[in-house]
């Protein structure tokens, strides 16, 4: 145990790490026990047999000790501990790396050059930035945004209320003061924005946002610092928000089997589980609408990823 590393998976695909470890290792045991004994003995002149529960730490152990004597005799003593070792999928993912690492059964991905070596089906490992999906990134973008806006119209309608509640005053000064009175500064925008929000294009943001929600893969993106770019095709169900905070813009190692090696001219896009992506040529005329929101800028991130590149199938993502 002198040469071992440890890994720390913040994703990792039980289901396809506990099939190789089963494979390899004839089944898998997520429990172990042991029974350790031992005697002592002493003499004594009390009679009598018996057992004893040991307390505090002893019973936490599970230990328990069981005492016979005979009257001016020989007693003797014998503690026997029950000790039962678990498993995590994280302490069996250490032990299915170390032994493929050991083996010789990872690839190392990171340049163009090994990128031309990779064939789809090998089982590879690839070190690099974590970069995301640009385009749900974008769309999270939007919908706060867009909260932030409803904050604003309210504002501003509760001031054009207040306006008209004025003018309706039976105060003459209080009707002159409303007539004299600026428009709110933010009022043109705040028009803009609704006519947005109930624009078609916000309609197909919003379907684009459920789709990538309720979708059970995610695309995601790491990228090496030789330029090679891995589209991770992670399980929603090991995969959720918390696991996307932890991985945001760090460098992380991924493990897992390459399903696709992208050759000259061809790209993979990050839209393709949403309707955007079903939209062919029509999409990039639309792409323009989704950072057209009145009074902000947002910059669109291309979705699509293009030579060199590769597309996995992640058993981890660890650190």
């Amino acid at each position: 145990m002198a040469d071992y590393q440890l890994a720390h998976p913040l994703y990792l695909d039980v289901q396809m790490m506990v099939s190789f470890l089963a494979y390899l290792e004839g089944g898998v045991y997520v429990t172990s026990e042991e029974t350790l004994q031992r005697e002592k003995s002493r003499d004594n002149k009390i009679g009598g047999s018996g057992k004893m529960k040991l307390p505090s730490l002893g019973a936490l152990l599970g230990l328990e000790a069981s005492l016979n004597a005979e009257t001016g005799g020989h007693t003797g003593e014998t503690a026997e501990t029950r000790v039962a070792r678990h498993h995590t999928a994280a302490s069996l993912f250490n032990g299915l790396y170390g032994f493929l690492h050991e083996d010789g059964a990872i690839k190392t991905l990171g340049s163009r050059e090994e990128l031309e070596r990779v064939t789809a089906g090998e089982f590879v490992k690839i070190s690099g930035r974590y970069t995301g999906n640009p385009l749900e990134e974008m769309l999270a973008m939007i919908s706060q945004v867009m909260a932030y806006m409803e904050e604003m119209s309210q504002g501003v309608e509760g001031a054009r209320s207040q306006r008209s509640a004025n003018r309706r005053s039976g105060n003459p000064q209080t009707r002159e003061l409303s007539d004299r009175q600026e428009p709110h500064p933010l009022a043109e925008v705040v028009d803009q924005f609704r006519q947005f929000d109930q624009s078609i294009e916000m309609r197909i943001l919003r379907k684009m946002k459920e789709e990538l929600e309720s979708s059970p893969i995610h695309d995601v993106v790491l990228e090496t610092p030789a330029g090679v770019k891995a589209v991770l095709t992670v399980a929603s169900e090991y995969y959720d928000s918390a696991v996307a905070e932890k991985l945001s813009s760090g460098d992380f190692v991924v493990l897992g089997k390459v399903t696709r090696v992208l050759r000259q001219g061809e790209s993979i896009n990050l839209s393709r589980r949403t309707v955007m992506g079903k939209m062919g040529e029509q999409a990039e005329s639309f792409a323009s609408t989704m950072t057209s929101i009145p009074g902000f800028e947002l910059q669109s991130n291309d979705p699509v990823v293009r030579h060199p590149a590769v597309q996995i199938l992640p058993m981890a993502i660890f650190v």
